[in-house]
C-alpha cells in the first residue's frame, strides 16, 4: 500500500512536472506570437531594406522556434530526467538576482547620459564578478574585449546610433 501511494505521488510529481514545462513553452511561444504581430504591425519591410518590425519578428520567430524545440523535447523524452520544483529553485541565490535585476534598471536609466561605453563597461564589470569572481585584470579585459566587440558589431556592423553620453565616445 505504501509503495503504492509513493509511486502515485511521484506520478504526480512528474505530471505536474510536465504541465509546468507545457506552460511555461506556451507562454514562451505566446510571447513571440505578440513579438512577430508587433512587427508586422510597425513595418517588416524586406530583408535587403529592413524596417523597425524587422528584428522584433526576427527574435520572435527565434525565440518561438526555441520554445517549440524545447517542447517537442520535454514530449518525446517525457520530461523523466528532469528535476522536480524543488530541486530547481531550491540553490537560487535571491539576493544575486534581485541585485542583477536592478543594476539593468540603473544601466537602462544610465545608458543614454552615461553613453554606450561607460556604461557598458561598467555593468560587464559588475556582472562578470557577481556572477563568477575572478581577478580584476580579467574581469577588465573581459569587460573591455566585450564592450569593444558590441561596438563593432552594432555601430561598424549594422550602423546602430549608440550614444555619445557625457564624454562623448
Amino acid at each position: 500500500m505504501r509503495g503504492r501511494r509513493l509511486r502515485s505521488a511521484r506520478q504526480e510529481g512528474i505530471a505536474r512536472m510536465k504541465r509546468t514545462f507545457l506552460i511555461n513553452d506556451l507562454v514562451w511561444m505566446t510571447v513571440a506570437l505578440l513579438f512577430c504581430i508587433g512587427g508586422f504591425r510597425i513595418g517588416f519591410g524586406t530583408f535587403q531594406k529592413p524596417h523597425a518590425g524587422f528584428m522584433p519578428v526576427v527574435a520572435g520567430c527565434i525565440l518561438g522556434g526555441l520554445a517549440l524545440l524545447d517542447l517537442l523535447a520535454g514530449v518525446v523524452n517525457r520530461w523523466k530526467d528532469d528535476p522536480d520544483d524543488r530541486e530547481v529553485w531550491g540553490g537560487l541565490n535571491w539576493a544575486k538576482i534581485i541585485t542583477t535585476f536592478l543594476v539593468l534598471v540603473v544601466y537602462a536609466l544610465l545608458f543614454t547620459p552615461v553613453g554606450f561605453f561607460l556604461s557598458t563597461f561598467l555593468l560587464l564589470l559588475f556582472l562578470y564578478r557577481v556572477m563568477e569572481p575572478k581577478p580584476w585584470w580579467v574581469i577588465g579585459l573581459a569587460s573591455a574585449v566585450t564592450t569593444a566587440a558590441f561596438y563593432l558589431i552594432f555601430k561598424v556592423g549594422l550602423d546602430s546610433q549608440l550614444p555619445k553620453g557625457f564624454l562623448g565616445l
